[in-house]
């Protein structure tokens, strides 16, 4: 099988600049863990066989900031929840979105494609056979995601196929 390409910090500024203008920043960062008993949501990404072969996992803040940031979703709410991980269902699907429109920056003409699964909001709700790769994953890219006006938040796309 071919090899997933990470996006480099330019590709997904540009990516998510496309929704949320050029005042959005992105940097790499430090790595959000995937792992079980952590504070983060993860995106799983499979290839037509329906394998897992990508996954980006997304801390508290950048869940809360891009969620609440898309629709508008006052500060406050936003701060309160990148706190407590009690996100409204409408910064879910915006977040869901997002991920959905980021698998474009994990293919290119040499990969396998690959389609966003589902988003779980809990390391500790994925199946066995993600956990088990998310542990030592070939490849990974760690990001920090400034949104203006609200703050900071990070997320690492790991690659789950060498």
């Amino acid at each position: 099988m071919s090899s997933i390409p990470l996006p480099k910090p330019v590709e997904l500024q540009q990516m998510l600049a496309m929704m949320y203008g050029s005042d959005l920043k992105a940097a790499p960062g430090d790595p959000v863990p995937a792992t079980p008993g952590n504070q983060s949501l993860v995106a799983v990404y499979v290839d037509d066989e329906d394998a897992p072969v990508a996954t980006c996992a997304m801390d508290y803040a950048f869940t809360a900031y891009a969620g609440a940031s898309l629709t508008r979703i006052p500060l406050g709410t936003a701060r309160e929840c990148a706190q407590n991980g009690d996100f409204s269902e409408i910064m879910i699907g915006n977040v869901h979105e997002i991920m959905n429109i980021c698998s474009r920056l994990l293919m290119n003409s040499d990969s396998p494609h690959l389609r966003l699964l589902t988003l779980y909001q809990s390391p500790d709700e994925l199946p066995e056979n993600v956990q088990e790769l998310i542990q030592t994953p070939p490849a990974t890219a760690d990001f920090s995601i400034s949104f203006a006006d609200y703050g900071d938040g990070g997320l690492s796309f790991h690659a789950l196929v060498a």
